[in-house]
């Protein structure tokens, strides 16, 4: 009788599971392609089969459940963007896969940024995980260098690595995938100093 009491509650909380990724990936996507102030709990909850009590018991409001799709997109990005040790032309390599992927997606939530303070306070997190990421992937040439110098440095590479960068090259001068890698890996290790 235990183990049957137990396999229910292990599928209930399976289905509660899959229930959530659910929400989240329709969240994700009305959020990633419609203006935030367009998305709302009604439409997120028709689009994953759930109620918005349902919504709401999980994810608080239309806020919370923005934190929470920012939150699994950013251990996402984490994760694929983890600089092997030593390899910067790999890390940029996964940096432009990612840009590849969600760039268009990011631009659309940087165009609505001034307009939502949510979407201010997220991408601005955003922009503290690239940096820290640059320090990582560069951090032998930035390593050699203290104070306003190193910094500068810094800046400099994070500019050249920028998803704006990305965004001009590949979006607007309609460049291939290969030629932004190219363009980009040779401006960051020009910054750089030639760091392999």
């Amino acid at each position: 009788m235990k183990s049957g009491r137990s396999y229910q509650q292990t599928a209930r909380a399976q289905k509660t599971a899959e229930s959530l990724e659910r929400i989240l990936d329709e969240a994700e996507a009305l959020f990633f392609s419609e203006a935030f102030d367009r998305v709302t709990l009604d439409a997120v909850a028709r689009a994953a089969g759930v109620s918005i009590p349902t919504l709401q018991r999980n994810f608080g409001n239309k806020e919370g459940l923005f934190a929470a799709v920012g939150a699994r997109m950013r251990a996402r990005v984490e994760a694929e963007r983890r600089p092997p040790p030593g390899d910067i032309e790999g890390a940029l390599r996964a940096l432009l896969d990612h840009y590849e992927r969600d760039g268009r997606t990011m631009w659309h939530l940087l165009r609505q940024e001034a307009d939502v303070p949510l979407l201010h306070a997220g991408l601005d997190e955003a922009r503290g995980v690239h940096r820290a990421w640059v320090g990582e992937v560069f951090a032998r040439s930035l390593d050699a260098l203290k104070g306003a110098e190193r910094e500068r440095r810094l800046d400099a590479l994070v500019a050249a690595t920028d998803l704006y960068v990305w965004k001009l090259l590949r979006v607007d001068l309609g460049r291939t995938r290969q030629q932004v890698g190219r363009t980009m890996t040779a401006m960051a290790l020009a910054i750089a100093g030639g760091e392999r």
